[in-house]
């Protein structure tokens, strides 16, 4: 209002004195512009006054004023959308040797987004994801950047809760985990949808994956089902390696996972089998056939039997088969259980008996000789001290083990070396010195 009364204060001064400073010729002038003038500023007051009007009206009312944003790549409006959208990403456009483009660094990120929109959606979600992975339908999903390293699992590496799932399943199958710890009304709907996958898919990393997230929902409840999976799985006809160099890494079979699974839970019904599939028949990649050790059922077996497994280790160490390799790969093994067993002592003690010749040879390579020998040396009489409050029978055993390698040698350097152990091992079997032990053991002695 007060804004109003300015404006006609003004108007009647201007005009005043506009009309008494004209005269003669100049007046029908000045009369046609103040005319003109005061037309103009009849509208400017019809305007504020209409204004004015309108702000008393509304000055008894609040309105909330919503305004929609539509940002480019907005998640979707309902879970059937959003599984449509991930099922056509167009995840081959990008450049391995340079890195991704900043498209697709847009588009890892929307698809991360559109994860956790559809585990948000909870619940209601959970309809359209079971009809999805009923379908047997999958995309890999890509990525080359240093922040994400969905690449591990191209090496077989799990991980229960990925920033970037390596494939479309895998990614629903966490969503289904989250939702399950989320609402503990719908836990055994999440349960029964996980065990669908598990009893359908004939992929090891997604048995690998399925086993950590049950056991995440409800632990030790489906153990006997993953690992049924895991053994249907070990069971099937392994194919030849060029096979397996040319599948998509999701196919591939990981049979280290299956294995690690099984030892994992201390499964010992599958030994038989895995004992069965020590040696493998293989090409490499020029072509040439050749025949090796096969580590992933060895490890399961001597992760499982422990010292028991040692019948079996050397029966393998023994076979005409074996590389030096891979025999120095179960010498390792078996010295872990030296004392405790007599088949490990008998192949370590043929390491020790070897090394020992080395130690004596004379010629040209007298020198490197001893220093394989001392090496080899240093690595058994290490592995005799290892450990934090081992029991007294145990250590027992390692001391009788190391009376037997006294008398095979006179050199004074491992003479040395071996006083050294004994001392130790006696320090192990003082529980106040034992606790202060941090399970290394250092064979070396000083000068």
């Amino acid at each position: 209002m007060k804004v109003v009364i300015a404006i006609l204060t003004s108007i009647v001064l201007t005009f005043a004195i506009t009309w008494g400073a004209l005269s003669g010729k100049e007046t029908v002038v000045v009369q046609q512009q103040v005319s003109e003038q005061k037309d103009r500023t009849d509208a400017q007051l019809a305007e504020l006054r209409s204004k004015l009007k309108a702000a008393e009206a509304a000055a008894d009312r609040v309105e909330v004023v919503r305004e929609q944003i539509i940002v480019p790549g907005a998640s979707h409006g309902s879970p059937e959308d959003i599984l449509n959208f991930l099922s056509r990403l167009p995840m081959e456009n990008r450049n391995e040797s340079r890195g991704d483009s900043d498209e697709h660094r847009v588009l890892i990120r929307q698809v991360i987004r559109e994860f956790e929109e559809l585990t948000a959606m909870g619940p209601k979600a959970l309809p359209a994801i079971a009809r999805f992975l009923d379908q047997g339908l999958d995309m890999e999903l890509h990525e080359n950047t240093n922040q994400i390293t969905t690449g591990n699992w191209q090496r077989g590496q799990i991980y229960l809760d990925p920033i970037f799932p390596p494939s479309l399943r895998i990614g629903l199958i966490n969503s289904v985990r989250h939702i399950g710890k989320r609402n503990g009304d719908h836990l055994q709907e999440c349960e029964r949808i996980l065990l669908n996958v598990l009893n359908n898919t004939g992929r090891m990393l997604e048995v690998a994956y399925l086993a950590r997230v049950l056991n995440d929902l409800t632990p030790e409840m489906h153990e006997k089902a993953f690992l049924t999976g895991a053994k249907e799985l070990l069971d099937q006809p392994i194919p030849p390696d060029a096979t397996i160099r040319e599948m998509a890494y999701l196919d591939r079979p990981f049979r280290h996972l299956m294995f690690d699974l099984l030892r994992r839970h201390k499964d010992t019904t599958y030994i038989a089998k895995a004992e069965a599939q020590l040696f493998r028949e293989g090409t490499n990649r020029e072509g040439e056939a050749h025949i090796y050790l096969d580590r992933a059922p060895l490890y399961y077996i001597s992760g499982v039997l422990g010292k028991d497994s040692m019948p079996i280790l050397r029966k393998t160490h023994d076979d005409p088969r074996i590389s030096e390799r891979d025999q120095g790969s179960i010498r390792e093994i078996a010295a872990r259980y030296l004392g405790q067993h007599e088949d490990a002592n008998i192949l370590v003690n043929s390491r020790f008996a070897t090394s020992f010749q080395l130690l004596a040879s004379t010629g040209e390579k007298a020198k490197e000789n001893r220093q394989r020998g001392i090496r080899t040396i240093e690595f058994y009489l290490r592995r005799l001290g290892e450990g934090r409050e081992v029991a007294p029978e145990i250590i027992a055993q390692r001391q009788q083990f190391l009376a037997t390698l006294r008398p095979q040698t006179t050199d004074k350097e491992v003479i040395a070396m071996m006083d050294k152990l004994d001392t130790h091992l006696n320090d192990m079997r003082d529980p106040e010195k034992a606790k202060k032990m941090n399970g290394r053991y250092d064979a070396r002695v000083k000068r």
